[in-house]
């Protein structure tokens, strides 16, 4: 299998675009209008490889592949709520005939100039305006219009014939006069309005026809008059004819190739500009300066045709060149054709050709790629017998933090095309540079170094996951990996002779927690092609971290695996927090199994304000456990009232009201989040009764409040309010002291909440006799009418 690099992308390449929204249901018409651009677009990159989107702005794609391309585009804030996905079309560009887009500007653009100097060789005419300018002894001008007849008629001197004079001659056939009729004068001429002369622009052109043009027009000014030259017509036999006969034929290449203007002669009246059929035309494509199809007249070979396309781009591949031709049979063929042989450059060219030059290949030969945690990341020229160290010469070249004991090289092999994971101890090499770490580099390797913070896996599980394609019976996978208590556990390429100690280096060495005195191996074998076991071996890694000639340090083979466990115990058990009136309030690290009691203890005890029957003990499990009691409460709710409601009218008055109130209990249950409160005796636990002494975990907190000298009687009684607390007091004593119950209270369903968060149930006649203490509660509840379904 041959592992291909993929496409990268380049200025004027098509890209498809797919934006998907990260949602996993369809978004709405109002969202759609919202995002920033339709869910999938084509787009064709400027000629440096940029892309411009709305709201973006311009994002440079060149030199990228496809998947690069999307993470570019994604990292946009505009997209960060879509799944951008790039995908590089092959589009070719089309090729258009030569010579024609001359024509896509006005006629107006191309006017003659009228205001230069008359040149000598114009042929005047009726209509003419002569201007003459007598100076001497007689100083007079003149402003003649030479007749119908071509007579210039002359004040003084009489009718002069001029018409089919040049402008030179008609000057020297007026001094001539002048010197001859009057005596100390001389004449200046020169000429005024110019005539407008008719021509006929006929054939292939867009709007044949009569025009009315200058004097001074041209060829070129009639074409440009008549709109220009069809796709059809011929731009290489321009035809000029006059009187019947044709006296000059104008080739528009001599002038967009070569600049010459010999052929573009000046118009008199009755011309006509005739434009044939286009005949013989070749097309090139490719990589030439100017891609297009051509007509053809004296050019007969293929290096004709490359030298009117302006020669090959200097990334051209001549070697590989083709023509696509039509047969006289009318089926297609395909030539082979090496341009660098002077043989191929004078292949004969066939009406219908289509030569294309093929590009060099995006490969850069005899070069090394540095890249990662270094200074000057990039390209680097490769010598014969290049070693690592002569691209990383010193640590210097090196960023900070970064890890030099494992470096990562890429290889590609040059017969098959395989990759190759290679990985070596750059710190080893750069001590010692004859040693075998201080690896010899070919051509194409790519070097990577990387730090002691970054994920590995990112830049080496890509690669690992190409490698299996190559793997066969005989060649497995060369891969290995490491898990537990190292910096960067994962996947890592099997290099020759790789070592359990390269392996714990390539992972960024062992972290503080590791158990060194016993690691894990795994190996996996295939026993007599039937099966596949594994077997483990304990490893003593301790020693291996000093001395890698350690029996531990054995040679690794394809999918072993290490694990580094941690050490027991290690995990930090984190902290309690107490809060209020103790002598040291604040956060307290714990350890495993401590108690409250001796965390107490570390706090100062508590103060002479403190209540130790009103403390408030909160715990995160316990919280987390009361919450999915709630949720489980909602939705069973949840379930009863649609029960309800699918019995549709049926039910009545009171069935709906309660109905109604169950709903706004539902909503009053989701507004209530759990707070993971526990009852605890603090005061039992001051008084070292171990039967009530807890342990405590990470996160718990202790609210230590002041003794309060009140109690409270709240919900359905007529004056819901606080009492100060008295010996004798008891539960019923306290409702009677504010106001009695109501009609709606319910006698039977009366509790109290103890300040420590117990709760005393409704005990009948006796349970009126309950004492009260500071800080407790008596609540009255509301009657409720069970309604059954």
């Amino acid at each position: 299998n041959t592992i291909e690099e993929p496409p990268r992308i380049k200025g004027g390449d098509t890209i498809l675009v797919t934006f998907t929204p990260i949602q996993k249901t369809a978004p709405t018409p109002e969202e759609k209008k919202q995002m920033p651009i339709p869910g999938q677009k084509i787009f064709i990159l400027d000629q440096f490889g940029a892309l411009v989107l709305p709201d973006a702005g311009r994002i440079i794609l060149a030199g990228l592949d496809e998947e690069e391309a999307a993470a570019r585009l994604g990292a946009e804030p505009v997209f960060e709520e879509l799944i951008v996905k790039v995908k590089l079309l092959p589009v070719e560009k089309e090729l258009k005939a030569f010579g024609y887009q001359l024509f896509t500007r006005g006629p107006e653009s191309f006017a003659p100039a009228t205001d230069i100097p008359i040149p000598a060789d114009y042929i005047v005419g009726p209509g003419d305006t002569v201007l003459l300018q007598l100076f001497g002894k007689q100083n007079v001008e003149y402003e003649l219009v030479i007749t119908r007849d071509g007579l210039l008629l002359f004040p003084d001197i009489g009718p002069i014939p001029v018409a089919g004079l040049k402008f030179s001659q008609l000057q020297r056939r007026i001094h001539s006069r002048v010197q001859r009729q009057f005596i100390g004068v001389k004449a200046s001429v020169t000429l005024g309005r110019l005539r407008s002369i008719r021509v006929f622009v006929l054939g292939d052109v867009k709007r044949p026809g009569s025009y009315t043009v200058s004097g001074l027009s041209t060829l070129t000014n009639a074409l440009f008059a008549s709109g220009g030259i069809k796709k059809v017509g011929s731009l290489r036999d321009i035809q000029l004819k006059r009187r019947g006969k044709i006296i000059s034929r104008m080739d528009l290449y001599d002038l967009l190739l070569r600049g010459d203007t010999r052929a573009d002669v000046r118009l008199l009246p009755g011309d006509v500009i005739f434009v044939p059929p286009i005949r013989r035309t070749a097309a090139i494509a490719g990589w030439v300066r100017r891609p297009a199809i051509y007509e053809l007249k004296n050019e007969i070979t293929v290096g004709d045709l490359i030298t009117m396309a302006g020669g090959l781009l200097p990334d051209a591949f001549p070697q590989a060149a083709q023509i696509k031709r039509i047969l006289a049979n009318g089926e297609r063929t395909l030539l082979d054709v090496d341009l660098t042989q002077r043989e191929f450059r004078k292949v004969t060219l066939h009406d219908g050709d289509v030569v294309r030059i093929a590009s060099a290949l995006d490969r850069v030969e005899h070069m090394v790629t540095l890249s990662g945690h270094v200074q000057r990341p990039g390209d680097y020229q490769w010598k014969p017998g290049m070693r690592l160290t002569d691209l990383v010469s010193s640590t210097s070249a090196l960023m900070p933090e970064v890890d030099a004991r494992y470096l990562l090289v890429k290889r590609e092999n040059p017969i098959n095309r395989h990759i190759e994971l290679l990985s070596t101890n750059l710190e080893v090499a750069l001590e010692n540079p004859e040693g075998r770490a201080n690896i010899r580099l070919q051509p194409r390797d790519e070097v990577r170094v990387f730090d002691i913070h970054s994920d590995r896996s990112a830049v080496i599980a890509p690669l690992l996951d190409r490698i299996p394609a190559q793997s066969s019976p005989n060649s497995p996978v060369p891969e290995v990996s490491v898990i537990g208590t190292v910096h960067h556990p994962g996947r890592y390429p099997l290099s020759s002779n790789m070592k359990v100690s390269d392996l714990l280096r390539a992972a960024g060495g062992l972290t503080d927690r590791a158990y060194t005195l016993e690691a894990e191996l795994t190996r996996f074998r295939i026993v007599d092609g039937k099966k596949r076991e594994q077997s483990r071996w304990a490893l003593n890694i301790a020693d291996l971290l000093t001395n890698d000639e350690s029996p531990t340090n054995i040679a690794l083979t394809s999918y072993d695996q290490i694990n580094v466990r941690r050490v027991p115990q290690w995990d930090e058990v984190g902290s309690i927090e107490i809060i209020g009136e103790a002598r040291f309030p604040g956060h307290y690290l714990i350890a495993r199994g401590e108690r409250l009691s001796h965390v107490l203890k570390r706090a100062g005890g508590l103060t002479d304000q403190a209540y130790p029957r009103g403390v408030v003990f909160i715990r995160e499990s316990v919280r987390e456990r009361e919450q999915e009691q709630l949720d489980q409460l909602t939705l069973q709710l949840e379930r009863d009232i649609v029960s309800v409601v699918a019995q549709g009218e049926e039910f009545g008055v009171d069935k709906r009201a309660a109905l109604a109130e169950a709903r706004l209990l539902l909503d009053r249950i989701r507004e209530t989040k759990a707070v993971g409160r526990m009852v605890i005796k603090l005061d039992a636990i001051l008084q070292r009764e171990e039967a009530f002494d807890i342990t405590v975990e990470p996160g718990d907190k202790l609210i230590v409040r002041r003794q309060p000298q009140s109690v409270t009687v709240i919900g359905e009684v007529y004056h819901p309010t606080s009492h100060l607390v008295q010996e004798n007091l008891r539960r019923n004593d306290l409702i009677q002291l504010s106001g009695g119950i109501t009609d709606r209270g319910n006698k039977r369903a009366i509790y109290v909440l103890h300040v420590d968060g117990s709760v005393s149930p409704p005990r009948g006649k006796r349970g009126g006799n309950i004492k009260m203490r500071p800080g407790d509660t008596v609540v009255v509840p509301l009657k409720v009418e069970r309604i059954s379904k």
